[in-house]
Order: C-alpha cells, then sequence, then structure tokens
C-alpha cells in the first residue's frame, strides 16, 4: 500500500533520533488528586500515577501504548544534546 511506504520511512527516521526511556510509578497520592502527572528530566519521562485511580493493570497498559508512541515517533522530546 502506498502509505505505507511513507509510513516506514518515517519510522526509519524516528529510529535515529534519541528515544527518551518512559517509566511510570505508581504513588499514594498526588496533589489536588490528581489521577497523573508527569515528571520530564533531560532523556526520561516519569508518569506519577495515583494509586487511587489507576490499576496495576491500567499502568501495564499504558505503558505499553506510551513505548509504543514512542517507538513509533509519534512523541518525540526535544532534548538539547539529550544523548
Amino acid at each position: 500500500m502506498a502509505d505505507e511506504g511513507t509510513r516506514q520511512g518515517d519510522s526509519e527516521s524516528h529510529e535515529a533520533r534519541p528515544q527518551p526511556e518512559i517509566r511510570m510509578e505508581l504513588v499514594g497520592s498526588l496533589p489536588g488528586g490528581r489521577a497523573i502527572a508527569g515528571v520530564e528530566q533531560e532523556g526520561s519521562f516519569t508518569w506519577l500515577a495515583s494509586k487511587e485511580h489507576i490499576s496495576e493493570q491500567a499502568r501495564g497498559e499504558l505503558m505499553e501504548l506510551f513505548q509504543r508512541i514512542v517507538k513509533e515517533g509519534w512523541w518525540v522530546q526535544d532534548w538539547p544534546q539529550a544523548h
């Protein structure tokens, strides 16, 4: 299919870029009753998720999705000289 070739070319260009490390940690609670909050450091992104709102199963499923998003090049962090 025509768009498969384009998509493959896109993935090749994304593979050359450094990919951020994505993590998710379950915590007791977050300020303001939030369910999830992101913490960014150069080269990594950690999601803090409240145990009150996010189950271990949901955490696993979300991590699979986040990792796919990064691998596919849909999310690219622009950290200067990250790696």
